[in-house]
């Protein structure tokens, strides 16, 4: 159990909706650093896994380090937010990954900037 309140768990407790916590960047805490998880992922005994439990010095588990397309370099980051296990988060992430984004978050991000750049 994450031990933080991020954005996903402040938008959940309001909207009272499951959300998950999703990040291209690492937030480095409690010993965590992306050096660390990119040696973790590249280690042999980890080849063949989808992900890496990303715990702390103090125990607590923060989320996990996800590769979310084969042959990914750079892992994507998932944590809970609100309403919904860790487990429960990887399912969905991994169900909705077709490139390196979930699919919901690269769509509005897309439609975002197509969006701003008809404002100018």
């Amino acid at each position: 159990m994450s031990l933080g309140f991020g954005s996903a768990c402040h938008v959940g407790v309001l909207a009272d909706l499951p959300t998950i916590g999703i990040g291209k960047n690492l937030h480095h805490v409690d010993g965590l650093t992306l050096s660390g998880v990119r040696q973790l992922l590249q280690a042999e005994e980890n080849n063949d896994r989808d992900y890496i439990t990303l715990s702390g010095y103090s125990g607590c588990t923060w989320g996990v380090a996800m590769r979310s397309s084969a042959g990914a370099m750079k892992p994507i980051f998932i944590s809970v937010g609100h309403r919904i296990s860790l487990e429960t988060a990887v399912k969905i992430v991994k169900l909705t990954c077709k490139y390196r984004m979930p699919e919901p978050i690269r769509q509005a991000d897309i439609r975002s900037r197509a969006h701003l750049r008809k404002q100018d």
